[in-house]
């Protein structure tokens, strides 16, 4: 079995090659591209030919990518709206009432700073399920969906999180209000927070189903054209996502669930980095990973993963309430833009990426990176 594995950064794109009938392993890099799928086929047409073989010949495409995980660090990602049962506007707002700094009086609150859903891409319609039991109480009022629908398209909404509170005991309100949104915004991407994560705790679900919608139109869009562009190639086999636990899931997959990917790149150098442990002798294991646009640290302890819990588990500051390997992310990464605010230096999130790169690559970069420090 001939097997490859791409690992999609900010700024480099990395490849590796087994083939198991010969033993052999070839590796290759290649700078990162605006649409991440043509640094991926390029970058797996050369590998092929290192190699000495076809791209069709390869058997199976293992993919990690920090493509989702950068949209939200860099806040990068669609214009999402969202709607909700009447009376809940603010769950995102108001979150767990928790924040970063417990005993400063002086500190931002990303969640409200600068949210991914703003208030006003928040609307509520009547509608009620029972937490316990999923009995209708109020019945969904189709027509005030509409008008709601109607009004964030007229806002420029690009994505849509249907979020209602007592989803996880009945999905029906949901998914009809899904139904609608697919005929009133067409070319939208929509999920429902009963389809992301159909568990109670109504401010981590929705704001999981946030993300999802927030990263899901480039991640879509680009898991689309990976897939194109590799059976152009004459790759027929399959293609498999790491995801945020270690686990694999499909293109298709990947494309409705992309908070699944949040941290698929570090999770699978974790256990790239617990296999080279175990192989030393040495199965307590700590992995620094420094990419263009972020910085990733792991831990496994006496070998197995460790998991986060539920309620811990975060991207940058947004909650989301998926299977999660213990990897600790922040936006600081070798592209990573350097500025003063306020008198302050301050390092990211914002990345300069692979074109034109820090100025010292000497592509036409003009901004100061933490690479350019080095």
């Amino acid at each position: 079995m001939k097997r490859v594995g791409v690992d999609v950064g900010g700024t480099f794109t990395d490849l590796v090659l087994w083939d198991d009938s010969t033993g052999q392993r070839f590796v290759h890099k290649v700078p990162s591209s605006a649409d991440p799928a043509e640094a991926v086929t390029s970058g797996l047409e050369e590998l092929c030919t290192l190699a000495g073989i076809a791209p069709g010949e390869v058997d199976l495409l293992l993919h990690g990518t920090t493509v989702a995980t950068n949209i939200v660090i860099e806040r990068s990602g669609a214009r999402t709206g969202m709607v909700t049962t009447q009376g809940f506007r603010d769950i995102l707002h108001i979150a767990r009432k928790k924040r970063p700094l417990t005993f400063s009086s002086y500190q931002d609150v990303p969640w409200q700073s600068s949210p991914l859903v703003t208030r006003a891409d928040r609307l509520t319609v009547p509608e009620r399920i029972a937490t316990k039991g999923g009995d209708v109480v109020i019945p969904l009022d189709e027509r005030a969906l509409r008008d709601a629908i109607r009004t964030l398209a007229r806002q420029g909404i690009e994505s849509l999180a249907i979020c209602f509170l007592g989803s996880f005991a009945n999905p029906s309100h949901e998914q009809r209000a899904a139904e609608i949104a697919t005929a009133e915004l067409q070319g939208a991407y929509i999920c429902a927070s009963s389809a992301v994560v159909p568990l109670y705790r109504e401010y981590e679900r929705f704001n999981t189903c946030a993300v999802n919608a927030y990263v899901g139109p480039r991640t879509a869009s680009y898991l689309e054209s990976l897939q194109a562009a590799l059976t152009a190639l004459g790759v027929q086999r399959g293609l498999r996502l790491m995801t945020s636990s270690g686990g694999l899931v499909d293109s298709v997959t990947g494309r409705r669930l992309p908070v699944q990917l949040l941290m698929s790149g570090p999770a699978a150098g974790l256990l790239a980095g617990r296999h080279s442990g175990a192989g030393a002798g040495t199965p307590d294991v700590i992995t620094l990973d420094v990419g263009g646009t972020s910085t990733d640290v792991g831990v496994a302890p006496a070998g197995p993963l460790r998991m986060k819990h539920l309620l811990d588990t975060t991207v940058h500051d947004q909650a989301v309430m998926v299977p999660m390997v213990d990897v600790e992310t922040i936006g600081a990464g070798g592209g990573s833009i350097a500025a003063v605010t306020g008198g302050i230096l301050t390092v990211g999130p914002r990345s300069v990426g692979a074109a034109p790169g820090p100025a010292c690559y000497r592509r036409g970069g003009t901004q100061a990176t933490a690479t350019d420090a080095a």
